[in-house]
């Protein structure tokens, strides 16, 4: 299946590209040769008018042959050369231009097929950002951003990216009530994938709840008494359902009385790390009262929310050289509180060359106290090989929770046809963006000539992509389209980029170049893409056979 795979992507892509050229062609009257599915020796092959259309034996893209791009003549002003510039640019401009379309009806069918979307409503507040000080509780349905009407949570996500430090007004409905809140988004440093930094907005919200998974650090405190201990989930108190976090806290905080928690633990199997086996468990919690110096009271379990236990350490890694183990609980940064696992990440990505202090809780032996521990931790970038044998560097730090998040609310999408529409055009307008801004990484030497790839990485990609279904090789499709598009467009001579040079120069000296300075500008172009194909199959032996 994966030379099928690599046949379909790389004749789907040719293709498409050559019937941009062909349908420009046809449509202004210019002579078509031939146009050709596959290359090789003819297979099939048939003459319909002035244009022959044939089947090759090697079926891998194709090709279409315009009277007078090459050395041909005409009598009748039909050829390519012939033709006024505006023509001429047209046609050159359609193969990549078919390309760049091709993304669009990719993303159109793939969003067409979707039904329903996340809802806009708050599954979970983050302790401490703007929309907990905002008083935004979990199950608040936003109606509006700023006087606009809001229906799904990606729109959302939207309004706050854009708006770090601008304040926003929500308009909310929360038990049949609706008011207004404003809130002003903090600035957050985002790293992406490809190294680009970006400044957008964050408000401390998520879709999807937090599931009941606890955590205890004091082993004398009731949880620990009870028999529960971090990693357990929590299924109810006192007989009543319980979804979320929130829903423990709630049962909870009503009395400090004895308890009963029905909780799910999950247990190995020998032999089988990656699957474990849930037994159901019983605890009887019986809270104490502690009363601080003010005389307030306050109910105290022992019992916390998962989220900032470290759960897997990776050897050799920062976090591992700094003391953190599995069972640890994270609690500040330089000596700011994080409550969430989001915002450490976040607040490490923002300074990756940052010398941090760590400070974290480790239980204790037995019913001893939790004990308090602090080190030094600075990030490292380290080169990985990707599922498509591709080297990337990564900022490592190295320690990561395992809590899983709840299911959000669903809502139906509204107008399918023309949500699918403004997605795929939105969608493949990021693709371009993306695909540029690393094309100029490469020319500038931002990235390395190494992440060049050839046939075997394209083999690789389709291969992979195929093999995770359709869905996912469609969007590799769609991806290497406009990887495709963009290259065509370079000003080297041989590829469309190179014709809109020739027209620019030719413009500029108000006289077509000569056949021998034409010939020449051909050869220089048939060397620089010669020595990038060097450079590209050379990277493919590095990465396939020597890595």
């Amino acid at each position: 299946m994966s030379v099928l795979y690599f046949l379909l992507l790389v004749g789907v892509l040719v293709l498409i590209h050559e019937l941009g050229h062909f349908v420009a062609a046809k449509l202004l009257d210019v002579k078509v040769l031939r146009f050709s599915i596959g290359y090789g020796r003819p297979l099939v092959r048939v003459k319909l008018g002035e244009t022959e259309y044939q089947i090759g034996a090697f079926p891998l893209g194709g090709y279409v042959r315009i009277l007078g791009i090459e050395s041909e003549t005409d009598s009748d002003g039909r050829s390519f050369a012939s033709r006024p510039l505006w023509q001429r640019l047209v046609i050159v401009l359609a193969g990549p231009a078919a390309n760049l379309l091709l993304p669009v009806i990719i993303y159109f069918v793939l969003f067409a097929g979707h039904t329903t979307l996340p809802a806009a409503v708050i599954g979970d507040v983050l302790d401490g950002g703007a929309a907990a000080r905002a008083g935004i509780e979990p199950g608040d349905r936003v109606l509006e951003i700023d006087g606009r009407a809001v229906r799904y949570w990606e729109e959302i996500e939207a309004a706050v990216r854009r708006s770090p430090g601008k304040e926003l007004q929500l308009r909310i409905s929360r038990n049949g009530k609706v008011f207004e809140r404003y809130l002003t988004p903090i600035e957050d440093t985002v790293r992406r994938r490809d190294g680009h930094v970006a400044v957008q907005g964050r408000v401390g919200i998520t879709h999807a709840p937090f599931v009941p998974l606890v955590g205890v650090i004091d082993g004398a405190s009731p949880a620990a008494r009870a028999g529960l201990r971090t990693g357990d989930l929590i299924i109810s108190v006192d007989g009543q359902a319980v979804r979320n976090w929130r829903d423990v806290q709630r049962q909870l905080g009503k009395f400090a009385r004895r308890t009963s928690i029905v909780y799910f633990r999950g247990t190995e199997i020998p032999g089988v790390p990656q699957i474990e086996l849930l037994g159901a468990g019983f605890a009887d919690l019986v809270p104490e009262t502690l009363v601080d110096a003010k005389l307030n009271r306050q109910t105290y379990t022992g019992l916390e929310h998962a989220e900032m236990f470290v759960a897997h350490v990776d050897a050799g890694s920062p976090a591992d050289s700094a003391g953190l183990r599995p069972g640890d609980l994270v609690v500040s940064l330089d000596d700011k509180p994080v409550a969430h696992w989001m915002d450490l990440d976040q607040r490490l990505q923002a300074e990756p060359n940052k010398t941090f202090k760590l400070t974290w809780r480790r239980a204790g032996v037995g019913d001893a106290p939790a004990e308090t521990l602090h080190a030094e931790v600075t990030q490292v970038w380290r080169k990985q090989l990707d599922e498509y044998n591709h080297t990337v560097s990564r900022l490592v730090f190295g320690a990561r929770n395992d809590v899983d998040r709840g299911k959000g609310a669903m809502v139906a999408i509204e107008g399918r046809v023309g949500y699918a529409m403004s997605k795929a055009f939105s969608r493949t307008g990021e693709t371009i963006s993306t695909m540029s801004r690393g094309f100029f990484q490469i020319v500038t030497g931002d990235t390395p000539g190494e992440a060049l790839g050839g046939p075997l990485m394209m083999y690789r990609v389709a291969s992979v992509s195929g093999n995770k279904g359709w869905d996912s090789f469609l969007l590799m499709l769609a991806l290497i389209s406009v990887n495709l598009g963009l290259i065509n467009l370079l000003p080297i001579p041989m590829l469309d980029g190179g014709h809109l040079l020739v027209f620019a120069v030719e413009g500029a000296r108000r006289k077509p170049l000569t056949p021998k300075q034409r010939e020449r500008i051909q050869l220089a172009g048939l060397i620089l893409i010669g020595l990038i194909t060097i450079l590209a199959i050379r990277n493919d032996v590095m990465r396939f056979f020597f890595q």
